[in-house]
């Protein structure tokens, strides 16, 4: 399956803006992208936890958050995470739903720039991908050690955050090359789907849907001998896991006029899709 270039330049690029704009950022050579020690493991603790509690009422009573494929997360003990990007407190239900698991999440370099905030983000999991050509490589090289140290690393391959996309997206090649440099070449599919609130969330969801975060099972990337080849198969057989799973479980929305809408602005005004 060939990506549509014109849609992954429409589609891969940061165009949500959020009202905050981070400071420029510049890494120092000796910069530590990872961090391992006892005190970032502790303090990492501490502020999932403190994540919990903030995202409880959200999560519980407004969102109707749930996490499907609990037994899937079993799986998650060394692998490349891959995820849509759709919610702007996405990766907050993320880490609060499997807070057991050794979870690293790659965000923007420039997220760094936000002063206290991104000091948050970072005891809580985050880190950047750099910039600069010496820790890029620095980056490469630790990504795939920490999988196969244990940790499992989240990568969002469609780039950017589009709130509320009702499709999953182009994908970059970026995280593939790390699980083909990893020992068991794990990969494990997970995104957030979206649904007709029911019940008590008709209440609390009279403008967006309800969110659920799923986690599919494993797949392990093939080795065709080439490792270009091997990532583009992975890719695209990703996407398609993903894409299927996407259509089959996330509810879809349109106007009264049977437009779709891609941004759950006003459900009030919305009709789900009437199946055939």
């Amino acid at each position: 399956m060939q990506v549509n270039e014109t849609k992954r330049d429409e589609e891969n690029v940061h165009t949500y803006d959020n009202g905050f704009h981070p400071k420029p950022v510049h890494l120092k050579d000796n910069y530590r992208i990872y961090r391992t020690n006892i005190f970032y493991r502790f303090f990492n603790k501490v502020a999932i936890a403190a994540f919990i509690i903030m995202m409880f009422i959200p999560k519980r009573f407004v969102w109707g958050f749930k996490l499907v494929g609990r037994k899937n997360a079993k799986e998650l003990n060394g692998s490349i995470m891959l995820s849509n990007h759709t919610h702007p407190f996405d990766v907050f239900s993320m880490i609060t739903a499997i807070p057991t698991k050794r979870m690293y999440i790659t965000m923007l370099e420039s997220n760094l720039g936000f002063g206290f905030v991104s000091h948050v983000f970072r005891i809580g999991g985050a880190v950047p991908i750099p910039t600069p050509i010496n820790l890029q490589k620095k980056f490469n090289k630790d990504t795939t050690k920490m999988v196969d140290m244990g940790y499992n690393v989240l990568f969002f391959p469609e780039a950017a955050l589009m709130p509320f996309c009702d499709h999953i997206r182009p994908f970059m090649p970026g995280a593939f090359h790390y699980v083909y440099n990893s020992k068991n070449r794990k990969i494990v599919p997970t995104m957030l789907t979206y649904h007709e609130p029911k019940g008590f969330y008709k209440l609390t969801r009279r403008h967006g849907p309800c969110i659920h975060y799923n986690i599919l099972e494993p797949y392990y990337m093939e080795d065709l001998g080439n490792k270009r080849d091997s990532i583009n198969k992975a890719k695209e057989d990703l996407h398609k896991i993903m894409s299927d799973y996407f259509i089959a479980h996330s509810d879809y929305y349109y106007d009264k006029d049977g437009n779709k809408i891609r941004n759950f602005q006003d459900l009030k005004y919305y009709t789900k899709k009437k199946k055939k």
